[in-house]
């Protein structure tokens, strides 16, 4: 499980990159809320995990004859992350932390370990 989840980090912390470059890009062009631009971005960093995840991480589980609903429910899990992401971005500003490094390394952390959970045990489950 160590392994695992030590590829899982690798894997996702390409993701977090391309994630983190793009929030703060459009955090910089654009006049929207902070933790609407997390939300996007975090799915846009979904997308990247995916692919690496499914090489790297995961064996096929038990909806490896349901490509489509594999990636729609990895995609859930990215929603779930997002969500929690948002939150938190919009928890720590209205605590008065506005480092947006600080804002995406806090919610990553939580994120991670959450959705990580969700795509071992239920997406990529053993038959």
């Amino acid at each position: 499980m160590f392994l695992k989840i030590f590829k899982y980090g690798g894997t996702n912390g390409v993701a977090f990159i391309a994630d983190t470059a793009l929030l703060i890009t459009l955090d910089y062009l654009l006049n929207v809320r902070r933790e609407y631009i997390a939300f996007v971005c975090y799915l846009c960093g979904s997308l990247v995990s995916y692919v690496l995840a499914k090489r790297f991480v995961f064996e096929s589980g038990w909806l490896k004859e349901k490509p489509r609903f594999e990636f729609v429910a990895y995609l859930f899990g990215g929603l779930i992350g997002a969500i929690i992401t948002a939150f938190i971005f919009a928890l720590m500003a209205s605590l008065g932390f506005n480092n947006i490094l600080f804002q995406k390394v806090v919610s990553g952390v939580i994120s991670f370990f959450t959705v990580f959970v969700y795509r071992n045990y239920i997406v990529f489950r053993k038959q």
